[in-house]
């Protein structure tokens, strides 16, 4: 193993400590009491209450944005299920999401 990649980061945006409640569509299950962990541009840790979603899985997140005036839902990947919930990368993210996104972050 190369010591100076040991502890880097592999994600292309740096999170963002959140506290953002979501909820998350998995097949015909919707799990309402989730919430966002930590999120950035390209991902997020959602909470699920040990609801089991598999590694590879696509789901969608809704989360309030009151600038928005609706919930934004976005199109994820489950990449690690934990037993607290799931690591996700997002997909397709826009650049009036991302704006909207970035409004989220700032605004929790």
């Amino acid at each position: 193993m190369d010591n100076s990649t040991a502890g880097q980061e592999r994600r292309g945006h740096s999170r963002v400590t959140v506290s953002v409640d979501t909820i998350l569509y998995f097949n015909t299950l919707l799990l309402t009491d989730c919430h966002i962990r930590n999120l950035s541009m390209d991902g997020a840790f959602i909470v699920t209450g040990g609801q089991y979603i598999p590694d590879r899985a696509m789901v969608d997140v809704s989360l309030n944005v009151p600038a928005a005036g609706m919930p934004l839902r976005l199109t994820a990947q489950v990449m690690r299920s934990t037993e607290d919930g799931v690591g996700v990368r997002l997909q397709d993210v826009s650049a009036g999401t991302a704006r909207q996104l970035i409004e989220s972050l700032y605004a929790a």
